[in-house]
């Protein structure tokens, strides 16, 4: 049995220097929008509507402006996302990352159009992570799941022990 502390109201799980869990659900969005519309009284609009980044095959056509405001609206939003799970600053240097999507279908997706670009960006902006480069993070990989019931995205950080000097 793993030892570690669970925090269910933010979705995060703390692991003793192995692993971090964090998690984009339904009730992270809740909390972001009630924020977003407390800073922005006079947007509209609610600004993540779902708890998965955008495909690849949704940003990548629109217009540099669009793309963009979108870019910032994940950055935005991960910069909020782990000030409340206490993330910010953390500056994971040498890790691993497993992004696991559980849709609320069962409908087909290509897992490697879920790059997670913009959340990465928005993680090395706060300061969780220092880079997402290979002298950082060591690899990425991307999951799939269903969970009609709790739509969301898990993000495990795998931290290594520093026993080596990376150049």
């Amino acid at each position: 049995m793993i030892l570690g502390i669970l925090n269910l109201q933010f979705g995060v799980i703390f692991m003793p220097s192995e692993s971090i869990i964090l998690t984009i659900d339904q009730k992270t969005l809740d909390l972001y929008t009630k924020y977003y519309f407390l800073e922005h009284p006079r947007a509209k609009k609610i600004p993540i509507e779902k708890p998965w980044h955008p495909s690849i095959n949704t940003w990548m056509i629109l217009p540099r402006i669009q793309m963009n405001a979108l870019k910032q609206k994940w950055k935005e939003f991960v910069k909020f996302w782990v000030k409340i799970n206490k993330m910010d600053n953390r500056q994971l240097d040498d890790f691993d990352l497993i992004v696991t999507v559980f849709f609320n279908t069962k409908r087909r997706h290509d897992v490697d159009n879920l790059t997670p670009k913009f959340i990465l960006d928005g993680l090395t902006e706060a300061g969780t992570i220092v880079d997402d480069d290979e002298k950082h993070l060591r690899s990425l990989t991307l999951k799939t799941g269903y969970d009609k019931e709790n739509p969301r995205t898990e993000f495990e950080f795998i931290i290594h022990e520093h026993t080596e000097n990376k150049e």
